[in-house]
């Protein structure tokens, strides 16, 4: 099994071999998080060929850096890097941006970009720096990353944000991609909604549909078609209330069981099956005889000549409504039935 070439001690190993010999100091933690970028590309086998954005590609024995590749810190850090793997040339630039550092990369033939961005102290010392490599006894570079696990969480992160997209399927013994099981702390998970549930059904009427609002009617008025059978006078002047035609104890077409308060929802407050209409489909057998639930809207002429029925059907002496039903039923002189 090879060796991981990113691992915090082998980068930690390389990183000094990368600064100028004869400037071997980091003066801030940008200074330290620039120079473990450039580690990581060196050590990855890419080629630096420039320390700013559009200058004329050079040669850097080893990729070390030269004496003014800090010049522009801590603010600002520029590489350009080439592959023998491709022929794109690769832009990275280490940007500081308050307590934050940026990793902004980009293949400048492509325009395909990619972004680090980190907390400066989650992965530096503040105290630890400025640091001088050369001096005679220095205190451990780990420690101005903090720990070498500090190392290896930036390193993966630069796998994953950087490296995996400007140059996928990199190959170069000890380097593996990974894939991001870790991309940051879970989100919390949205409430699941609640489960579906039937609406109940509607009533075959509201309560407002049997009831509705209807013409004012004198009490006194009840029952008068008992006591007076007769028509009234079509030349006496009109009633202060409306006439209860067909409310007496004889239930006709007209009475007000089936007036306003008991209209169904077809055509002229009638349903298919007479009534108010809701007797549901299939509610009688097929080919059954049987009487609409009240006068249907069945057409026919009136009964007398100049006597319309407002209900839409007539009487027996004409039309189809009501049914009669003068015929036995089936069976009728079977005792046993």
């Amino acid at each position: 099994m090879s060796t991981n070439i990113l691992d915090a001690s082998a980068l930690l190993h390389a990183l000094p071999s990368v600064l100028p010999e004869k400037k071997k100091k980091l003066e801030s933690p940008q200074d330290g998080i620039a120079a473990l970028v450039h580690t990581v590309f060196t050590v990855l086998g890419f080629r630096l060929v420039g320390i700013d954005e559009s200058g004329p590609i050079r040669t850097y024995e080893g990729n070390v850096l030269p004496e003014d590749w800090n010049q522009h810190g801590p603010g600002n850090y520029a590489f350009r890097y080439k592959h023998e793997q491709s022929s794109l040339e690769f832009l990275v630039k280490v940007v500081k941006l308050g307590s934050r550092t940026l990793v902004n990369s980009i293949a400048i033939e492509t325009d395909k970009a990619a972004t680090l961005d980190v907390s400066t102290n989650d992965f530096t010392s503040a105290s630890f720096f400025p640091h001088d490599l050369s001096a005679p006894n220095p205190p451990p570079l780990v420690n101005g990353f903090i720990s070498s696990n500090r190392i290896d969480d930036f390193v993966s992160q630069l796998k994953l944000s950087t490296l995996q997209k400007l140059v996928p399927g990199l190959r170069k013994e000890g380097y593996t991609e990974q894939t991001d099981t870790n991309a940051g702390p879970s989100q919390p998970r949205a409430p699941e909604a609640p489960p579906a549930r039937p609406r109940p059904e509607q009533p075959p009427f509201a309560p407002q549909d049997i009831f509705p609002r209807m013409p004012p009617h004198s009490p006194l008025e009840i029952g008068r078609r008992d006591r007076d059978p007769f028509p009234s006078n079509p030349f006496a002047p009109a009633p202060l209330f409306p006439d209860n035609s067909g409310d007496g104890m004889f239930v006709g077409p007209n009475h007000p069981i089936f007036g306003a308060g008991m209209r169904g929802r077809g055509q002229g407050g009638l349903g298919p099956w007479g009534g108010d209409g809701f007797l549901p489909p299939l509610g009688a057998p097929p080919g059954a005889r049987f009487d609409p639930v009240g006068p249907g809207p069945l057409p026919g002429p009136p009964p007398f000549p100049g006597q319309g029925n407002p209900r839409g059907g007539s009487g027996p002496f004409g039309g189809q409504n009501p049914d009669n039903d003068e015929f036995m039923p089936p069976g009728y002189r079977d005792m046993f039935m």
